[in-house]
């Protein structure tokens, strides 16, 4: 049951849940949604232009932080999913409008103030924001639209996940599946006798070679030419005299104390699986029941020493010292530092379960002196001092770059900043570079006015593009980039790729013969009864497992799915099954009993499966909703356009 919940998940809901109710915030190439330019339509909702370079934005932003990025075939099919995706979230939105919701100004503008995307040094800062949205092309209002719309959609979304609702007797059910135990027993057949046995011959090489060889050109590569600004190196421009060390250490005095300490003890009911639902809700349960304890008198020291699950601090009564911010969980600290001294907490949750905290002692920061935080100071000072030349040098590199599309020349002679080429990389990129392993810096290098089709000749400078930022605190460098050499997609020798082959074909013919077995196998045994005794005439292992559960077991996952999703027989009759288990290997499975799981009013995983049962009817619901409003659209299609090179 909870492997087609899983399964589901990965559907409409799953995706609506991810993209809409956590409102996206990330601003690079939003402005294509918001106009400019001359569209490639690639779908139209209702009189709606989906463009492609919309659907490029998107891709890109899916694809952003993944290790590979799919090419070729694989590349359109990739787009055509988020194109459906992007089709239903404009459905939706129509939808909520046609209803009348609306977003309260006022939110709009507290969401933006609390992303920290526009933080400096922790907080909102009105110049960060501004200059985010004017290098990314958007005006406040524009960008303001976009969000509006996100959480308008997300508002929509909720009312009709909020309508949906689980029954006890549906909860006993689901209860009494996943608490199912079964009788297994398998015959294991290695996969490496057959792939032993089998000879590919050149003739077949060349014929399978023949038949597919699109499967076997080299992707396109690139080379590319560009410029990086990066507030790193402006830092180590920037020269100091200690009188202005010392004037900066004046002005921020505040910034310049020591920690506040806070000794603390807690009482820790671990969670010993974080996957188990039971495990938790008894944790729970039993750190409520020492709170309740506590409020009725009985000393913390004791309690810790006779309860908590931490062995270290439990015999000094839950004592674990003096702490500093940023040493603990975060959702532990935050309660820590909310208490004053002699005062404990009600039950927190952390990754490693529940605690009650307690606060012994505080030792309040204490100013430093210049002398102690010089280098700190010296740190901050200069990073301050490039943030100013590094907006400066953005516009400027923003306006040379624009201005003189054709060459990275001249504004590498104004800003003095070296021109680089990249080695050779393929729309893959390069993953342990800086800048092209950025999906925003590929994705760019290979499209519209900066890939040209190839032709160098007619390659643009690229728009500034903010690379991923490597620290919370830090502002991110900018790139612009221009193609600087190419190399098209080549034919590979049939010698190149012949070991490639020959693997490929081994495989298939070896799992063919090894499934003719299995089949066989199964026949017989269905015939004769005994799956050890089948096993002892084959010489192959047979392993008797007794009654296992779904899951918490050591055995293979995959045998186990296959047993559980497998018809079972009359009473007292083995059922048989087979399936391709881990290693590779395939298992013919005997299914030799049913223990029909316990299901009670008090059972501590019912909170847990009430909250699973939700979410599926919910994605059910979403499910139907977005059917139906496909149903009734006009919906235009290009899927020929898909492919960044059609027109």
């Amino acid at each position: 049951m909870l492997m087609s919940i899983r399964d589901r998940a990965s559907g409409v809901f799953a995706w609506v849940i991810v993209i809409l109710l956590i409102i996206p915030f990330a601003l690079w190439g939003i402005q294509e949604y918001l106009g400019g330019g001359t569209a490639v339509n690639v779908a139209i909702v209702n009189d709606l232009e989906i463009s492609r370079n919309m659907l490029n934005t998107q891709v890109d932003s899916e694809l952003r932080g993944k290790k590979e990025r799919p090419e070729g075939k694989a590349l359109v099919a990739y787009r055509k999913q988020v194109l459906e995706k992007m089709i239903q979230e404009e459905l939706i939105y129509q939808a909520a409008v046609k209803q009348g919701f609306r977003v309260n100004e006022a939110i709009i503008a507290q969401q933006i103030k609390s992303n920290s995307a526009f933080f400096v040094d922790g907080k909102f800062d009105q110049a960060r924001y501004e200059d985010l949205l004017r290098y990314n092309g958007l005006s406040p209002s524009g960008y303001q639209s976009r969000l509006a719309r996100d959480m308008l959609t997300q508002q929509y979304v909720g009312s009709i996940l909020a309508s949906s609702f689980v029954t006890s007797s549906e909860i006993d059910h689901l209860l009494e599946q996943q608490g199912r135990k079964l009788d297994l027993a398998y015959m294991e057949v290695p996969f490496k006798k057959y792939k032993d046995e089998v000879k590919v011959t050149d003739e077949q090489v060349t014929a399978y070679y023949n038949e597919r060889k699109r499967n076997f050109m080299t992707p396109e590569k690139i080379k590319v030419d560009y410029l990086l600004l990066s507030p790193k190196d402006i830092e180590s421009e920037i020269k100091h005299t200690d009188a202005q060390l010392l004037q900066f250490y004046l002005d921020n005095k505040d910034s310049f104390i020591t920690p506040d300490q806070r000794q603390v003890a807690h009482i820790l009911f671990e969670v010993t699986d974080d996957k188990d639902a039971a495990s938790a809700v008894q944790a729970e349960k039993q750190a409520n029941d020492v709170y309740e304890m506590l409020q009725k008198g009985e000393t913390f020291d004791q309690l810790a020493k006779k309860y908590s699950a931490d062995a270290g601090s439990a015999t000094n009564g839950g004592d674990i010292g003096m702490l500093e911010a940023g040493t603990l969980d975060k959702a532990f600290e935050e309660v820590a530092v909310k208490l004053k001294k002699g005062e404990y907490s009600k039950p927190v949750k952390t990754a490693f379960g529940y605690h009650i905290v307690k606060v012994l002692d505080i030792k309040l920061g204490e100013n430093k002196s210049f002398e102690e935080v010089k280098s700190d100071i010296e740190a901050k000072f200069k990073k301050q001092q490039a943030e100013s030349l590094f907006y400066d040098r953005k516009e400027a590199l923003y306006n040379q770059t624009y201005e003189n599309p054709d060459s990275l020349e001249i504004a590498s002679e104004a800003l003095g900043i070296k021109i680089k080429t990249s080695a050779w990389f393929t729309r893959a990129g390069l993953p342990k570079d800086d800048v092209l392993s950025d999906s925003k810096v590929i994705n760019t290098a290979f499209q519209g006015d900066v890939f040209a089709a190839g032709d160098i000749s007619k390659s643009l400078n690229s728009k500034l593009i903010e690379l991923s930022a490597k620290g919370k605190k830090r502002l991110s460098s900018v790139v612009v980039v221009r193609l600087s050499d190419y190399q098209a997609s080549q034919q590979q020798a049939v010698e190149t790729v012949k070991a490639e082959i020959i693997k490929t074909l081994a495989n298939k013919t070896a799992r063919k013969a090894m499934d003719a077995d299995v089949n066989t196998y199964l026949e017989q045994v269905r015939k004769k009864g005994s799956l050890n005794a089948l096993a002892k005439e084959k010489s192959l292992v047979y392993t008797d497992l007794g009654f296992v559960g779904r899951a918490g077991s050591k055995h293979d996952s995959m045998m186990l799915t296959a047993a559980f999703k497998a018809p079972k027989s009359e009473k007292d009759k083995i059922s048989y099954t087979s399936t391709i288990i881990g290693n590779g290997n395939a298992a013919i499975i005997a299914i030799k009993g049913l223990q029909k799981g316990m299901v009670s009013a008090d059972d501590p995983a019912r909170p847990f499966m009430n909250q699973f049962m939700q979410r599926m009817l919910s994605s059910d619901e979403l499910n139907a909703f977005v059917k139906e409003l496909k149903s009734q659209a006009d919906i235009k299609l290009f899927e020929t356009r898909l492919n960044n090179d059609e027109t």
